[in-house]
């Protein structure tokens, strides 16, 4: 039996999700999943409510679902994968599984190898100095070592930061890479029964079929969901979220988690002038800083996360729903987690820690605005009667 884990933010659940579980899982697996909550790590509000995911995530192969902080899983790939890697290693978890664009495991680290280079760290910011983006600098500088693996794509991103953390843990887990199947991370189109989640959440934006995209058990929970209203208004997050950043404009923004000097300065001409997020981002990006850079940096100024967060290891292992048939396991995990487990609010307030009341603090406070933007809006400090969810 193996304790496989599985980063996720499941921003819809999708048959491409349940593709990969049905892959790795084995008989007497179990397989951990560490989700981001209400917010994901593109630096967007998630289409629904981090419960429903969790419940589609429970009834579709996964038997425990772990939280991945607010403050972690709206950070850059480097922290959203150490940090969730850091969580899953220390419940247990013996193997990580990630999709990937046709790339094997030896390939990633092959890849692996050479971004951890000093020589190469070095020809980054020679191009990087030059203007372009960071992602363009690294694919740049990557292409001249010969090397058949693309690190620009989404799923890679992510796999090659995975592999690095793992390494930086020193943790002793196995990895099993997934080829991707169907359609690519942000495609606006499908294939067969397989689409991205960027596909599939502007079907539901737009109420159009979505259904042949999910699997069936889930159709009838996101049907449900949508018809209560308990999904993103697109139009209440643009409204609010401005008129927090509006509120702000006397702010010094220099020490805001993923900003950076003259990021700052950028930013803050964008707010004045802009009705309309999307014409913030546009304003603020550059070559340098890419759409998803500036839309986390945004969030952090929304939430005051500062760049100092980023560096509180993750204080707790907060469960969040689990598979009843698997309760002797997961009580077993827990007892044996190298951090402290803990599945409603006063056993967080029992840690007596600073870094545990931070990072659940944002947590707190990034779900009452989460509530607020809802088509039916929800009342605040949920997060404080969240139990977890069992199936």
């Amino acid at each position: 039996m193996s304790v496989i884990g599985i980063v996720c933010e499941f921003n819809p659940f999708h048959n491409g999700h349940k593709y990969l579980i049905d892959s790795v899982k084995g008989k007497d697996d179990i397989v951990v999943a560490v989700m981001s909550g209400n917010f994901v790590q593109r630096g967007e509000p998630a289409i629904f409510p981090k419960e429903i995911r969790v419940k589609a995530a429970l009834k579709c192969g996964i038997d425990i679902v772990l939280e991945l902080p607010f403050v972690y899983a709206t950070a850059s790939a480097e922290f959203f994968a150490y940090n969730a890697v850091k969580i899953l290693s220390d419940f247990g978890c013996d193997k990580i599984a990630f999709g990937t664009e046709n790339t094997s495991a030896e390939m990633l680290n092959s890849a692996v190898d050479v971004l951890l280079n000093d020589g190469f760290k070095n020809e980054v910011l020679k191009y990087y100095e030059n203007g372009v983006s960071f992602p363009v600098a690294r694919q740049t500088a990557f292409d001249r070592y010969n090397i058949n693996c693309d690190i620009s794509t989404p799923n890679n991103i992510l796999a090659i930061e995975y592999i690095k953390a793992i390494r930086k843990l020193n943790a002793k887990i196995e990895i099993i890479t997934v080829s991707r199947k169907g359609a690519g991370y942000n495609d606006y189109n499908a294939i067969e029964n397989f689409a991205s989640a960027t596909y599939i959440r502007q079907l539901i934006y737009n109420n159009e079929p979505y259904k042949d995209f999910i699997p069936e058990c889930l159709l009838k929970l996101y049907n449900d969901t949508i018809k209560d209203g308990k999904y993103v208004s697109l139009d209440k997050y643009n409204l609010a979220a401005l008129s927090v950043l509006r509120s702000k404009l006397n702010d010094d923004l220099s020490g805001i988690a993923n900003m950076s000097e003259g990021l700052d300065n950028r930013v803050k001409s964008a707010i004045k002038t802009n009705s309309q997020l999307a014409e913030l981002y546009d304003e603020a990006k550059t070559k340098r800083y890419t759409h998803s850079r500036i839309k986390r940096a945004i969030l952090s100024t929304i939430f005051n996360v500062e760049s100092k967060d980023l560096e509180i290891a993750p204080p707790y292992c907060r469960v969040l729903g689990f598979n009843t048939k698997i309760s002797d396991k997961m009580g077993e995990l827990a007892k044996n987690s190298k951090l402290p487990f803990v599945a409603v609010y006063s056993d967080i307030v029992n840690l007596s820690s600073d870094g545990a009341n931070k990072i659940f603090e944002s947590e707190n406070k990034s779900t009452d605005f989460y509530n607020l933007i809802l088509h039916n809006s929800a009342p605040c400090s949920t997060e404080m009667t969240f139990s977890p969810i069992k199936i």
